[in-house]
């Protein structure tokens, strides 16, 4: 009887998500960033599993330019977190799980 409670709890307490650790990339696109900056940092994102961009709110279309690279760039299906500048940080940022391609 023992050995069956002491299974149960063993069995209980047993952890069953697979948890495993993954890459982050990092993009952030200032204004002082020169141009063609972006592409480069987002190709060398292509062996990350997950994706951190920043766009400053000093450009124009800042946020558009999130959207499109979160379309872009991240796998929609799944969690997308964003935010919007504030007064203390001035920029548009997502997290996202990086889109995974064909030539990865």
């Amino acid at each position: 009887m023992k050995i069956i409670y002491f299974a149960l709890i063993f069995f209980i307490s047993m952890n069953f998500n697979n948890v495993q650790s993954s890459n982050w990339c990092k993009v952030v696109y200032n204004q002082n960033a020169s141009e063609g900056q972006i592409n480069e940092d987002l190709a060398k994102c292509k062996n990350s599993d997950n994706l951190f961009i920043a766009i400053h709110s000093g450009f124009q279309n800042a946020g558009h330019l999130l959207n499109s690279m979160i379309a872009e760039n991240c796998d929609i299906r799944r969690n997308i977190l964003s935010t919007q500048p504030r007064s203390s940080d001035p920029y548009f940022t997502a997290v996202c799980e990086f889109r995974k391609h064909l030539l990865r």
